[in-house]
């Protein structure tokens, strides 16, 4: 089997859909009674389960509007409240064993028949009697009550909102309305009196931290005033400490005096240069504002008036006129005189300013002195103060939170953070059992199984398949090997083989008979005659083997003393004769010379591990029968003692009920020896030439050596009509 193979257009069995259709029809008459009498027992037991009722209520999951103060929240609390994982969060709440408990005391469920867990049933109790399943009786009352209502209930997230849906499913449609609704009010009154705790919990925190704090800014404030003192650091007007007050004044005070000091000296040389220049002093605001130099200057105009009004009279030298500019003259150095009095109090006052200055500025030194000083103590007083206004800050806003706080802790009642949109309003139709639903279900699946289980059972008795047509130019010569894994027969007509069978050797039949074995399904019987030369292929295959007496032999051995193909063709004719007798058979071609690159993976690669079974087994196209080929490489001592050899033969043992041996020209290999000595018979392929001493040598060999039943198979070749036909298909 080592030339190449045939396309795979030749190897294949094609599915014959009119045995498939056929095996469905036949498996209608028991098939549709079977479903019309499942779906009327079913419709009528489903009418004794009693109906349930299922109610839903749905809530959405919102902020609440802030009335009171301090209840708005921040962006990251609104987020975390309103995204996918804050309303998972509610649902989980929703499904609480805290809240559940609190609806199954307010309902009472407890007292309801159907939320008692503690009946059983005999499948129950035959179940705890076996260990298989725990006592409920062994829970408490309580821990019944909500198992039986978790298994009622049901609580989800609305897809793509932030609505949450509570069904409940009860044997009685008010209850199940009643629970589903007490279950989302108990909701929100958690969510409520949760904020209310959470409320009163931080106003009662808080008292005592504002105590401490308040004591603490006390002492803070003390310990800055006792500072204040202490350093000298007391406070005057506009807020400021006395040092940098009196530093104030005393600056101001200097400024003004060395102003005055400026003014003063200012006028009293102004007066000095007058005089010193003899000119007018009018100019002179001093002199002009004294009022005794006023009063002479209106004596002095009086005295010039006098002497104009004499000088039109009298003289200039006349006595009168005289005695009158003698007057006038005295009354020029009277006010002279007294011009010089008023730049000496001028004087004066400028060397008092100047004095003042003197003192204030060394007034003003000390008190720089003191303030540099005090500098460093400044600094910690400030440091002081700043501690003492944060503690007061934060006094200030625990005072705030706490005044919040116990605003809302004396409110009636808070918002909860969701909204009912939907009461549970009373179920008028039971949810289930859905009769018409479930028996249509049922009876489909039925229907469709009971098709599966014929189509199923068609394929594996093989009446689904059939050989693939193929014309006959196709036989003639294969161009290529097929792209897959395919097994072709050489040699080997499609309707039968080319070969007349001849009758067996008389010492064999002889040998047969005597033992009681031979081939109860596989071998022709020994008086059959061969067809005559030049009939058709019908009418040159033999006719079916009788079977003869005595146990099936599992393992049959065959080979040849004149060619490979001899021994093949045999080996091909029982295995199609034992698979039309209802047997599962197995070719298994040995070629332990045989080592073709070209070839598939076969019986070789499964002794060296480089293959599986599913990889080099493959099915005969014009019967049922398993091939494995030889493989692509020679199978030689090694391998033949390989652990892998029991094993693969038992597991062939297991599957198949007769396995063929193609073992080809006799030779001396040791996996030949293996085969033939765990035979159960061995038959000798000759092709039709005279039996000589080598026949008979090898016959007696093998009767002695193997201890099997040993069979001669003679065929005669017809050229003239045989047909080189390649018929087997993976």
């Amino acid at each position: 089997m080592s030339e190449p193979h045939a396309s795979a257009a030749d190897d294949r069995v094609d599915i014959d859909l009119a045995a498939v259709f056929g095996a469905l029809n036949r498996a209608l008459r028991w098939l549709l009674p079977l479903c019309v009498a499942v779906g009327i027992v079913l419709a009528i037991a489903l009418q004794f389960v009693a109906p349930k009722y299922r109610a839903e209520s749905k809530v959405l999951i919102q902020t609440s509007e802030s009335i009171y103060p301090g209840e708005a929240r921040g962006v990251e609390e609104e987020r975390a409240l309103l995204d996918t994982e804050g309303v998972a969060s509610q649902v989980e709440l929703l499904m609480s064993r805290d809240l559940l408990r609190r609806v199954a005391q307010r309902l009472d469920l407890a007292s309801v028949p159907e939320f008692e867990a503690g009946s059983t049933s005999l499948v129950g109790d035959m179940l705890v009697a076996l260990g298989l399943s725990r006592d409920p009786g062994r829970n408490s009352r309580e821990e019944r009550v909500l198992k039986a209502f978790y298994e009622r209930l049901d609580v989800f997230r609305v897809d793509g909102s932030r609505v949450i849906s509570v069904r409940f499913v009860s044997e009685d449609a008010e209850l199940s309305a009643d629970v589903a609704n007490a279950l989302v009010e108990e909701y929100i009154d958690l969510q409520s009196s949760v904020k209310r705790e959470t409320t009163d919990f931080a106003a009662t925190a808080l008292e005592p931290q504002i105590e401490a704090l308040r004591a603490e800014v006390q002492a803070a404030q003390e310990r800055v005033e006792a500072f204040r003192a202490q350093a000298g650091l007391l406070l005057g007007a506009d807020n400021q400490t006395l040092d940098q007050q009196q530093l104030g004044e005393i600056s101001s005070e200097l400024s003004d005096a060395r102003a005055a000091q400026s003014q003063a000296e200012a006028r009293a040389n102004l007066i000095r240069e007058q005089l010193r220049a003899g000119a007018s002093l009018d100019s002179a605001n001093d002199v002009l504002n004294s009022q005794l130099i006023q009063r002479l200057r209106e004596r002095q105009v009086e005295l010039q008036a006098r002497i104009a009004e004499l000088s039109t009279t009298l003289l200039p030298n006349h006595p009168q006129i005289r005695a009158q500019r003698s007057q006038l003259a005295d009354l020029e150095r009277q006010i002279r005189a007294e011009a010089e009095k008023i730049a000496a109090g001028l004087e004066t006052e400028a060397s008092i300013e100047r004095d003042r200055v003197a003192s204030l500025t060394a007034t003003l030194e000390d008190l720089k002195t003191q303030a540099a000083r005090s500098n460093e103590q400044q600094i910690r007083l400030r440091e002081l103060e700043r501690e003492a206004q944060v503690k007061a800050t934060q006094l200030d806003q625990l005072m705030t939170r706490y005044r919040e706080a116990d605003t809302r802790r004396n409110a009636p009642q808070l918002g909860a953070d969701a909204r009912v949109i939907s009461k549970a309003s009373v179920p008028l139709e039971p949810f289930s059992p859905k009769v018409f639903q479930i028996t249509a279900i049922v009876t489909f699946v039925i229907f469709l199984l009971g098709c599966m289980w014929a189509v199923l059972g068609a394929f594996l008795s093989g009446q689904a398949f059939r050989p693939a047509e193929a014309s006959h130019a196709s036989f003639e010569a294969p161009s290529a090997v097929p792209a897959g894994p395919s097994f072709t027969a050489r040699n080997v007509p499609a309707a039968g083989f080319g070969y007349d069978w001849g009758p067996m050797a008389g010492g064999a039949v002889a040998g047969a008979a005597a033992t009681g074995a031979g081939p109860a399904a596989a071998v022709p019987a020994g008086a059959a005659n061969a067809a005559a030369p030049g009939v058709g292929d019908e009418a040159a295959r033999p006719a079916a083997p009788a079977p003869v007496p005595g146990p099936l032999p599992r393992r049959v051995a065959v080979l040849s003393v004149d060619s490979d193909d001899v021994a093949q063709e045999v080996t091909f004719r029982l295995v199609r004769d034992a698979a039309e007798e209802g047997v599962m058979p197995l070719f298994l071609e040995v070629r332990p010379d045989l080592g073709d690159p070209e070839a598939v993976a076969g019986f070789a690669e499964l002794l060296d591990g480089s293959a599986s079974f599913a990889g080099v087994i493959y099915r005969d196209a014009a019967s049922r029968a398993h091939v494995i080929e030889s493989g692509r490489r020679a199978i030689d001592d090694e391998l033949a003692q390989s652990d892998r050899f029991e094993m693969l033969m038992d597991a062939i043992d297991h599957t198949y009920d007769q396995v063929f041996f193609d073992l080809g020209l006799i030779d001396d290999s040791l996996i030949s020896a293996q085969i033939l000595a765990m035979a159960d018979q061995v038959i000798v392929a000759s092709g039709g030439s005279p039996a000589g001493p080598e026949l008979e040598d090898a016959l007696s060999m093998l009767e002695d050596q193997t201890g099997a039943p040993v069979l001669v198979q003679t065929v005669k070749s017809d050229d003239a009509r045989a047909v080189r036909s390649p018929d087997m298909a993976a």
